[in-house]
């Protein structure tokens, strides 16, 4: 799929997806927080925020898990 058929809010969840991966080694508190900071983006540029923001909550949701599981 090329890049011109992807929504903004694809291109801000692949970008981050593609470039900031590495900072699953974050807390999930952390990486919730730049979620949410993203999340709340208005104007132009809102849904590809959304879409970088949404990223970093699943990733966050990951990591937390991940968290848990070694807990136990």
């Amino acid at each position: 799929m090329s890049r011109q058929d992807l929504s903004d809010f694809e291109i801000g969840y692949e970008y981050v997806r593609k470039r900031y991966s590495f900072l699953s080694k974050h807390s999930s508190q952390d990486l919730w927080k730049l979620g949410t900071a993203y999340l709340q983006a208005r104007g132009a540029n809102a849904e590809l925020s959304r879409g970088m923001g949404f990223y970093f909550l699943e990733l966050g949701i990951k990591t937390r898990l991940s968290e848990i599981i070694t807990d136990n």
